[in-house]
């Protein structure tokens, strides 16, 4: 049997004849056509013979004398598919080309017949059969008892409209105009679809198939065996997003109606040019240089298959019978100096598979960008709000994982190979599928570059610390959280947070959201404080995933001062990116391999319970993208928080400004540095009792379980709390006959501050009597009516029954 480059060969010679005749045909009808045309225009000058001959002359008066005027259409069809079978066309294109000369000529058969014969013009004999010729002739003294007039008429205007939208841009319109207009009274024709369920399942744009490598059968080969040529390389389909639809993920419980497409707009958009990809030839000529390198070093063996991608090509070798592997391994320096490649790795073996994989760079690579994970099926059918994007496996699938599945992850690499543009890829996926009732954060950043940019999202419960003592201060406060809300579920019954969550809305009780504690560079911090650090890390890592509490480590030093034995204990999820040594590589991941990676973004990611790590390529987020995303989240925060406070014609315009002009971050940083000329810059946009108000009441939402840090002037305003303030029994009362609660409604009743009005809200808080801080709006009264109050506050002061003065 022939081979395959013999087949190949054949068949590009088939190839190049059927182009020769094809342009040849080609030419020859134009010609054809060039000729016809000059005998038609011939023949109405008289001289007919002297262009076509005799005969030319013959087919002129019998197309003429059968359609008329239409006649000239026909050389104008011939020079179409002669200039289409010269570019070489596709057979549709001819098709396409036919039907609408024929419907030209049709269009204007009948159109000059009815307007000659019913029109005013009247004509009839030989001078109707000049303009309609013989066949339209024939035609219209049939068709008009058949179908009438008004047939007639819907026949031209359909001939008409087909050529209208065939012949010119409209074409692009018509389609969207006529399915809205026949789609428009759904309720007459239709079953109305059910709530939540889309009334047509139509496939996103990025749904489109991926190419699958097909393994071919593997033989073992002889001792003395030649190998056996590479097999075809089968590169994965790149799927480029054009304009996109808002995209949906699996519905998560709560409310949140953040728009996602202004959130994708934001992000950067893959072009063909951004996505070079190894072709078939070079992948087979770097499997021959391999081979042949390989027999060098007398080792013998098949290339089972070739996996090529957007970063790396994995070659897969089966060695031959009596080959070690640990040969294969050594050979790995010899090989990158061999194929001119600046990293290789060998992974040997290949788990599942009696194979060696060989890894080589590729010399251009493709960057994953965010946007074409989170507008993919595997990040929509993530159903976790703690679901996060990854990047591209080595084959140019796109990649997912649940952070609440790992449930913590460490993470380590050298400056540059994408450490922090994998944690900036990791918060702005979870935010980008949930709200800040779903996700809190709590984030550790010594280096004060990454993570502050995200102080202005409400997802944070504080802003960003850069100070090793105050780290200490909010694990202190985190670990607390977690205490009290394990009492909380042993009070309801709840195994977990899921639990927890599922009964929260049949009882009417709030639902827990997830925290997620980030350290971004935890070398800093072992550096100040190791002990406690470790120590609260730790406890945290023990106990805290059954509450809802995960932690994300970075660092750029994977030591063993840094990553101690009792944090690896607990962190079974790792990410290593590139590493300075073979040493560093073990300390993260366990085993050699990260020392080979190739920087910017290459991973090997350790997911929990698994032996083996995946190499993925990280997504990519600029700085650009991630300031325009906390811009936008931001930006819909503070309507929410000025809803109620402004007019609603001014908010939104209020609010753009202050996001223009940078001014929001004296709302969650008050103290901060310059605060006072900060505040007199925002009075210029809102009014100062709305600033006073807004700063009064926090920029970010307080956990239900929340309590002051310790040694902060807000554990001593909660220590005042303890003892009642003077007001406190007329305030409750206040409160339940107005069944309102607000700071500002007890400074006017009571006359009092805004600072003692805050206290005492609190402290009917405490009580029970209102509900917890819920924004703009004004706090729930959970006491119905005054017997009630009377019989709490007879409670509360110990007199059972009684009315306390």
């Amino acid at each position: 049997m022939p081979n395959k480059k013999e087949s190949a060969r054949a068949k590009a010679n088939q190839s190049r004849a059927d182009k020769v005749w094809s342009e040849l045909t080609g030419f020859l009808l134009v010609l054809a056509a060039l000729l016809l045309l000059a005998t038609l225009l011939g023949s109405n000058l008289g001289f007919e013979k002297m262009v076509g001959g005799s005969q030319g002359a013959r087919v002129s008066r019998f197309l003429l004398g059968q359609f008329g005027l239409v006649a000239y259409f026909i050389p104008v069809l011939l020079v179409l598919v002669g200039v289409n079978l010269v570019r070489l066309m596709t057979p549709a294109t001819h098709v396409k080309g036919v039907a609408i000369l024929m419907l030209v000529a049709l269009w204007f058969e009948l159109s000059l017949g009815y307007v000659f014969r019913y029109g005013h013009l009247n004509l009839t004999g030989s001078g109707f059969v000049y303009f309609s010729g013989e066949a339209g002739t024939q035609a219209f003294y049939r068709l008009p008892p058949l179908v009438g007039h008004a047939g007639m008429v819907v026949l031209l205007l359909a001939c008409g409209t087909i050529l209208l939208v065939l012949l010119t841009p409209i074409q692009h319109y018509f389609g969207g105009w006529l399915r809205s207009l026949f789609a428009a009274p759904h309720w007459l024709f239709m079953r109305r679809p059910a709530p939540g369920q889309s009334a047509s399942a139509q496939p996103q744009p990025d749904e489109a198939p991926q190419d699958k490598p097909v393994i071919p059968k593997v033989t073992q080969p002889q001792a003395n065996s030649e190998p056996l040529k590479p097999p075809v390389v089968r590169s994965p389909r790149m799927i480029t997003p054009g304009p996109q639809k808002t995209v949906k993920p699996a519905p998560l419980e709560g409310e949140y109606t953040f728009d996602r497409q202004e959130y994708l707009d934001l992000l950067h958009v893959p072009t063909r040019e951004d996505e070079p990809m190894k072709d078939q030839a070079e992948a087979e000529h770097e499997a021959e240089s391999l081979l042949s390198k390989l027999r060098e070093f007398g080792i013998d063996g098949t290339m089972t298959n070739i996996y090529t991608g957007p970063v790396i090509t994995r070659f897969e070798l089966a060695p031959a019978p009596g080959v070690k592997i640990q040969r294969i391994e050594s050979l790995c320096d010899d090989l990158a100096l061999s194929l001119k490649a600046e990293r290789i790795r060998i992974l040997a073996p290949i788990p599942g598979k009696s194979a060696v994989g060989i890894e080589i760079p590729n010399r251009e690579r493709k960057m994953v960008y965010l946007r074409q994970i989170l507008t993919s099926p595997v990040y929509n059918n993530l159903t976790s709000a703690l679901g996060f994007a990854l990047g591209q496996t080595i084959t140019g699938e796109p990649y997912c994982a649940d952070l609440g599945a790992m449930p913590h992850v460490l993470i380590a690499g050298t400056t540059g190979s994408g450490k922090s543009v994998c944690i900036n890829t990791l918060v702005s996926s979870i935010i980008f599928r949930s709200s800040y009732e779903d996700v809190r954060f709590l984030t550790i950043d010594p280096k004060r570059l990454e993570l502050p940019i995200y102080d202005p999202i409400p997802h944070l419960l504080f802003p960003t610390t850069v100070n090793a003592k105050e780290a200490v201060q909010k694990l202190d406060y985190v670990i607390a959280v977690m205490e009290a809300r394990y009492k909380e579920f042993a009070r309801v019954g709840a195994r977990d947070i899921a639990g927890y969550n599922s009964k929260a809305g049949s009882n009417g009780v709030r639902r827990k959201p997830y925290i997620v504690v980030i350290i971004d560079e935890l070398a800093d911090l072992m550096l100040t404080a190791p002990r406690e650090i470790e120590e609260k890390i730790t406890r945290l890592a023990q106990m805290s995933r059954a509450v809802g509490i995960h932690l994300v480590l970075a660092t750029q030093r994977p030591s063993v001062d840094v990553i101690t034995g009792l944090i690896k204990a607990n962190f079974p999820c790792r990410i290593a990116f590139q590493v300075a040594s073979k040493t560093d590589s073990r300390t993260i991941l366990d085993m050699n391999g990260a020392e080979s990676l190739l920087g910017r973004g290459d991973m090997l990611f350790l997911p929990p319970g698994k032996g083996e790590p995946l190499r993925l390529h990280g997504a990519y987020i600029s700085a650009e993208e991630t300031q325009g995303v906390v811009r936008l989240l931001s930006r819909r925060y503070l309507i929410q928080l000025c809803t109620g406070l402004l007019d609603p014609e001014l908010v939104e315009p209020a609010v753009n400004e202050i996001i223009e002009k940078d001014m929001a971050d004296v709302l969650f940083e008050p103290r901060g540095l310059a605060a006072e000329e900060k505040k007199r810059r925002l009075c210029t946009v809102l009014p100062a009792d709305v600033v006073e108000v807004l700063l009064n009441n926090g920029y970010y939402r307080r956990l239900e379980e929340s309590m002051p840090l310790p040694g902060t002037p807000e554990a001593e305003a909660e220590e005042e709390l303890d003892e009642l303030d003077e007001f406190f029994d007329d305030a409750a009362r206040i409160v339940v006959q107005n069944q309102e609660a607000s700071v500002s409604m007890l400074q006017r009743r009571l006359d009092v501050g805004w600072a003692r009005a805050g206290r005492i809200i609190d402290q009917l808080e405490r009580a029970g009597i209102v509900g917890p801080y819920v924004g703009s709006k004004s706090r729930d009264v959970l006491v119905p009516n005054a017997g009630e109050l009377e019989t709490m506050l007879a409670a509360q002061e110990g007199k059972p029954g009684e009315h306390a003065e």
